[in-house]
C-alpha cells in the first residue's frame, strides 16, 4: 500500500510537469509511454534508496514503537494540525472570499462567465492541489514518526508546510503570468522528495521489522 501510494504521486508529479497535447499537433513533442515508464522507475529507485538510508541512518530498532507514543508523536501532530489550519484559513475560506469579491456567489449557475476570473482559478487551483498532496502528508508523516524517527518526521513535515505554504503564495499572486514563469517546480519537487521519502522509510522499517 506504501508503495502504491508514493507511485501514485510519483505519476502526479511527473503529469504535472508535462504538457498534455493533441496527437494531431506536431509543435509540441509527446512523450512515448516507455520513455515516461522508466523516468517513474527511475524516481521509484530513487525514492527507495533515500527511503533507506532515512531507515538505516536514523530509524529506531526494526519492529519496536517508541517507548512514549504521545511524545515521539507530538511534534509530527502539532505540524500537522498547523498546516490543516493554515488549509482552512488560507486555501478553502480564501476562494469562498475571493468569488465574493468578484461577485460570483450572488450569481446563479446559468449567470456565471464561460470564462472563469483568474484570481479565482489561481486560488481554487491552489485549493485543489493541496488537497491533493495532503493524504500523502498525513500518511507519511505519521507512519515515519511511528515507525522510524518522531523528531526527524516532525523535522521533514515542517519544511514540507514551509515549501507548501510559499507555493500557495506564489501560485495566488501568479495573475498574468505563464504557468512556466510563476517558479512553483522550487516548492513542489523538494516537497515530493519529503513525502516520498519519509513514506519509503516508514515502509521499509516495516519490512526490516517483519523480517528480522
Amino acid at each position: 500500500v506504501l508503495y502504491f501510494v508514493s507511485f501514485h504521486c510519483i505519476c502526479s508529479c511527473y503529469t504535472h510537469s508535462t504538457t498534455m497535447t493533441d496527437p494531431k499537433d506536431k509543435t509540441t513533442p509527446t512523450v512515448p509511454l516507455e520513455k515516461e515508464l522508466q523516468e517513474i522507475m527511475k524516481l521509484v529507485t530513487m525514492f527507495t534508496l533515500l527511503g533507506a538510508a532515512l531507515s538505516f541512518l536514523f530509524g529506531r530498532e526494526p519492529g519496536t514503537l517508541p517507548d512514549d507514543i504521545i511524545k515521539e508523536l507530538a511534534p509530527s501532530i502539532v505540524v500537522v494540525c498547523g498546516f490543516l489550519i493554515s488549509y482552512e484559513f488560507c486555501d478553502v475560506m480564501g476562494v469562498g472570499m475571493a468569488k465574493g469579491r468578484k461577485g460570483i456567489l450572488g450569481q446563479s449557475y446559468k449567470d456565471l462567465p464561460a470564462k472563469e476570473d483568474e484570481e479565482v482559478y489561481l486560488r481554487q487551483r491552489v485549493l485543489t492541489n493541496q488537497l491533493e498532496q495532503t493524504p500523502l502528508f498525513i500518511v507519511g508523516t505519521f507512519l515515519c514518526a511511528l515507525l522510524v524517527n518522531g523528531k526527524v518526521a516532525g523535522i521533514l513535515s515542517l519544511m514540507w508546510v514551509l515549501l507548501r505554504r510559499m507555493y500557495a503564495s506564489t501560485y495566488k499572486r501568479a495573475g498574468g503570468k505563464k504557468l512556466k514563469q510563476i517558479g512553483l517546480a522550487k516548492f513542489t519537487v523538494p516537497c515530493y522528495f519529503i513525502c516520498n521519502t519519509m513514506v519509503m522509510a516508514a515502509g521499509i522499517q516495516a519490512v526490516r521489522g517483519y523480517v528480522r
